[in-house]
């Protein structure tokens, strides 16, 4: 049987680029893909250090796209030759949840994501189910088509907020995702500000255009209320996963707080009748919710300035070295700091 090369994550700390077969269409919905890109998200970094669910012996990688090179008996959609995205998390379609709308609450997500608990993108080939490709025009090019997936679960976050031409916005955390955020924002906002510990993006946040404070040496409450003559941020996006109690002391009475950094390990301390009292909407939600079809478009029609977004492309074989660009020493498994935002891999 046929080989191809494979990143493959064993256990906590324990990633190798191996050899496997080339994986086989068997059922009739399967689409078989060429891997043509693939890029590294920050939870593929937390599937490693052991902070995030995973399942050993599995090929990472859920931000990609490829070619189709072969399909089962019931695709009809897709065909051999088509450039694809992909949207990983898979969605029985079936229980209560999908069946009522909200299917990124499904409850098969956590045991069916592609890159995460089935073998995902961070191969030569990789096997999926017709009904998560998604047909991609020719002018989203390879590199753009590894984070349509990322800029969906961003719309899904848009989608809700309803942000206006006169708020006031703060995004805490500008890796990707508050990359992103900000970009809609300075599209849409009367105002927007970040936060950001780690130098290399701070110097991107600024080749941004954007205004940006380290909370590590500034008082965020109290340069948000200056930067809105005393009102403090109408939205607030909270990023990172370990900022809520921030993201709280920063949004304006009746504002809205956007939870949206996974974080399971850490835990906050709200007082309630706060919440109650200033009329506090804080707004949860989770990946995309039919929003692969309007990130396309975006991108398409080029929206949203992404020159800074990707640091590097590099190929399959020096994948390694990204995780240390990416801010995690492979072989301690401690952070160090970053030198990229994104990095992109090539298949």
């Amino acid at each position: 049987m046929d080989k191809m090369r494979a990143f493959v994550f064993h256990d906590v700390g324990k990633i190798e680029l191996t050899e496997l077969p080339i994986p086989q269409v068997k059922d009739p919905d399967d689409v078989l893909l060429k891997v043509k890109a693939v890029g590294i998200c920050g939870s593929d970094i937390k599937i490693i250090e052991g902070k995030h669910h995973f399942k050993p012996h599995t090929v990472l990688g859920h931000e990609f796209c490829g070619e189709v090179v072969a399909v089962g008996t019931h695709v009809h959609h897709v065909k051999v030759g088509d450039r694809v995205a992909i949207d990983n998390n898979i969605r029985c379609g079936f229980c209560s949840f999908c069946r009522m709308g909200l299917s990124s609450q499904c409850v098969e997500i956590k045991t069916s994501a592609l890159g995460v608990m089935r073998d995902g993108g961070y191969a030569e080939y990789c096997l999926v189910p017709e009904k998560q490709c998604f047909v991609l025009p020719p002018e989203i090019d390879d590199v753009f088509g590894t984070q349509v997936e990322t800029l969906a679960t961003v719309v899904n976050g848009m989608n809700t907020l309803l942000m206006l031409p006169y708020d006031y916005v703060l995004v805490l955390g500008f890796g990707p995702i508050g990359y992103l955020f900000a970009q809609f924002a300075k599209n849409i906002a009367a105002k927007v500000a970040v936060t950001e510990i780690d130098p290399f993006r701070i110097s991107v946040a600024k080749e941004c255009g954007l205004t940006v404070w380290n909370p590590n040496e500034v008082d965020v409450e109290k340069k948000i209320t200056e930067f809105t003559y005393g009102r403090k941020a109408d939205i607030v996006i909270e990023a990172t996963g370990n900022a809520l109690e921030t993201a709280l002391k920063c949004v304006t009475p009746g504002g809205k707080v956007l939870p949206f950094g996974m974080d399971s390990s850490i835990t906050t301390t709200i007082v309630p009748n706060e919440i109650t009292r200033w009329a506090t909407k804080i707004l949860g939600l989770y990946l995309g919710q039919n929003t692969m079809v309007p990130s396309i478009r975006i991108f398409q029609e080029n929206r949203l300035n992404m020159k800074p977004f990707f640091t590097k492309v590099i190929p399959l074989n020096e994948g390694l070295s990204a995780f240390g660009d990416l801010g995690l020493d492979l072989q301690t498994l401690h952070h160090k700091p970053k030198r990229a935002m994104k990095i992109v891999m090539r298949v």
